[in-house]
């Protein structure tokens, strides 16, 4: 028989099961519904010169995917383990402050990535400097990488600096290298994916 202490309880934790229920929902309703109505692409499809590539719906259908299967696992992994744990405890005012500064600074990150170059756009149309708008630079460099690289710089390095107190030289490095890996696959190998967001515009 396990015994448990007063701050003890079986495992089954409620946390850990509605995170691993609410992913799986999240991650099942992304592959059958949203994706199929929402990307009109297939996962493969057969480009102009008969060769087969990455489709519309392939990154989208991958990381839904992973997160299927992680999500499967932490809820399986929270139901059948049978050692003690620390109880989870409850909601406090320090958890919504936590929830509130990391929403905040995600959503100040998407907010630059998505407005950056469509403002930096206008502004030099109405200086007179260019005369194209920003969907018919959608994929000109540099234009197509200003939301891309401020936003992805903002978000990572702001949540960095929480979470360590400072911001190191090496973690901008890092977030450096992490952007233009990520630039030079899905904008130059994979020739037919746009970067977030210049593909909504």
């Amino acid at each position: 028989m396990t015994l448990t202490t007063k701050n003890q309880r079986p495992a089954r934790d409620p946390w850990n099961v509605g995170f691993g229920v609410v992913a799986s929902i999240a991650a099942f309703f992304t592959l059958l519904i949203w994706i199929p109505n929402d990307i009109k692409g297939g996962f493969i499809e057969i480009n102009q010169i008969g060769k087969p590539e990455p489709g519309d719906a392939f990154f989208p259908i991958i990381l839904a995917s992973l997160m299927l299967v992680l999500s499967t696992g932490q809820l399986v992994g929270a139901v059948l383990s049978s050692k003690p744990q620390e109880a989870s405890g409850k909601l406090t005012a320090h958890n919504l402050k936590f929830l509130f500064l990391f929403y905040t600074i995600v959503l100040a990150g998407l907010t630059v990535m998505y407005w950056l170059g469509p403002l930096v756009v206008d502004a030099l149309r109405s200086t007179g400097v260019i005369d194209s708008t920003y969907r018919q630079l959608v994929d000109t460099a540099p234009y197509k990488y200003l939301g891309y690289v401020a936003g992805g710089f903002l978000m990572t390095t702001g949540l960095i600096a929480w979470a360590e107190g400072s911001i190191r030289p090496q973690a901008v490095l890092t977030v450096a290298i992490i952007i233009g890996a990520l630039i030079l696959v899905l904008d130059i190998l994979l020739y037919n994916i746009q970067i977030p967001p210049n593909a909504d515009f």
